[in-house]
């Protein structure tokens, strides 16, 4: 898999101006955000930090093809179309009203459970770790970390079987690091294959329209896409209307398609999209003639639709399993983590891929739009369990 870079600059232009130049106009962007800027002194200021990595090498181009390199134009915007400047005015357009939509969501954080579990005596943890005589320290470190982790134990204890003896603590850290990232496979794509269409289905509450946003957003003003949105859901104002204004600023379409619409037709107004990201109502799990009736439509749409699930990352195993459950008709494309700030332990998820092999696509990690998205790459979800930072990778 090609190596992740790190490009920062003042702009969001001249970041993604760096990540042509280095990695060609097929770059991957795996995520964006704003970082302290280190050498602006105590006045202040911050940089456009963009994660990306070359795009895959085309298994059907012969060997030592050469790589295609950027064009001159690919920095430039094609006549007709908006330069550098309109794009940043959207762009800031777009963070001051996700600031504004992230001051009603704020609240202090919760106690992470790696903080209860070490306020516990100790006779309590070990009794909660159940660590055998015959563990390695080793072991009983990472199954600390695991169980923590709300790691399911007879999960945690295949993956420890994994991990040789003779490693010390590190070693077995970077074992065990490997086996999971190699467990977990590739990240989905947003579509599958021959797939212009991506639809989000889910739970109540878990961030469906705040992600068509992000990923909106990054389509239209990063990748230079064409973009349209369509929501289902007709019954929340509020819901259509927070997309709505978002597509205005994007200046891309939006339908509201609602129950009584066909939703081919619908999308046979929006044909000239090379993609277009559909927003659901949320359903409560045990209205299942509910669930059976979404689940229709999107089969009826006339194309190829990719389900992405979205799911809470904080939703405990037992819940996790019975969303899965309810959900299994829908013949996923992917889940994608919501809320990953949010979560104080993030084990159910892997126990979830292993039951399921699902793959993950995105994973969400705040409200503001669009930089707390990024690719639920096997690395960054592998570092989230362990406790390590993604910076340090």
């Amino acid at each position: 898999m090609p190596q992740v870079r790190t490009f920062q600059a003042r702009e969001m232009k001249e970041a993604l101006a760096l990540v042509r130049r280095d990695l060609g106009p097929e770059a991957m962007i795996l995520g964006t955000r704003r970082v302290p800027g280190r050498a602006m002194g105590l006045l202040g200021g911050s940089l456009i930090e963009i994660q990306a990595r070359a795009a895959d090498v085309d298994p059907s181009a012969p060997p030592g093809a050469p790589a295609p390199s950027p064009t001159p134009s690919s920095s430039a915007a094609p006549p007709g179309e908006e330069g550098p400047p309109a794009v940043a005015n959207r762009h800031r357009a777009l963070l001051a009203l996700s600031r504004a939509q992230r001051r009603q969501h704020d609240r202090p954080s919760p106690k992470t459970l790696r903080e209860q579990i070490d306020d516990q005596p100790n006779s309590a943890l070990a009794a909660a770790t159940g660590s055998a005589s015959r563990d390695t320290p080793a072991h009983n470190a990472l199954r600390r970390r695991l169980l923590s982790g709300l790691v399911p134990r007879e999960l945690c204890e295949s993956w420890l079987r994994q991990v040789p003896d003779h490693l010390d603590e590190s070693s077995a850290h970077r074992h065990l690091a490997e086996i999971l990232t190699r467990a977990l496979g590739e990240e989905a794509a947003l579509t599958a294959p021959g797939s212009r269409i991506a639809a989000f289905v889910g739970p109540t509450g878990v961030g469906k329209t705040t992600t068509i946003s992000k990923l909106a957003a990054i389509a239209k003003l990063i990748e230079n896409r064409s973009v349209a949105l369509v929501t289902l859901d007709d019954a929340r104002i509020g819901a259509s209307a927070q997309l709505r204004a978002y597509a205005e600023l994007l200046e891309v379409p939006f339908h509201v398609c609602g129950h009584n619409l066909n939703l081919a037709r619908t999308l046979a107004t929006v044909l000239d999209a090379d993609l277009v990201l559909i927003d659901t109502a949320g359903c409560p799990i045990n209205d299942l003639s509910e669930l059976a009736a979404l689940n229709q439509r999107l089969q009826r749409a006339g194309e190829p639709v990719s389900v992405h699930l979205c799911v809470a990352a904080a939703t405990r195993f037992a819940e996790l399993e019975r969303i899965l459950h309810v959900y299994r008709p829908y013949s996923l494309h992917a889940v994608l983590p919501t809320k990953l700030d949010e979560a104080v332990a993030v084990g159910s998820m892997f126990a979830a891929q292993a039951e399921t092999r699902l793959p993950f696509s995105f994973v969400t990690t705040g409200q503001q739009i669009p930089d707390d998205l990024a690719r639920a790459t096997p690395q960054l979800l592998v570092s989230t369990l362990l406790g390590e930072s993604t910076h340090d990778r």
